[in-house]
């Protein structure tokens, strides 16, 4: 009887936690410096679409997608150490 109870908590869990999550999404921006011209209608591009799946589908799968937006100004250290 106690395992059956168990089994019926543990199944109870696991099939709460996915609702809970949400998928969170580092972006790697380059809004200054160099190659600005080309990231700055990247990075609108990527946030509006990533607002698009949330407000239309309810996110991927079910889960809201949660973007961190990071300013790299396209060097290499800053989008690993925001990465991290």
């Amino acid at each position: 009887m106690k395992f059956k109870l168990l089994a019926a908590v543990a199944a109870a869990v696991m099939a709460a936690a996915p609702a809970m999550a949400d998928l969170t999404i580092p972006a790697l921006n380059y809004r200054t410096g160099p190659y600005a011209p080309s990231g700055i209608p990247y990075a609108d591009g990527f946030s509006d679409y990533m607002t698009l799946l949330n407000e239309r589908d309810g996110g991927i799968g079910g889960e809201m997608i949660n973007v961190v937006e990071c300013e790299t100004g396209y060097n290499t250290e800053k989008g690993v150490e925001c990465y991290e």
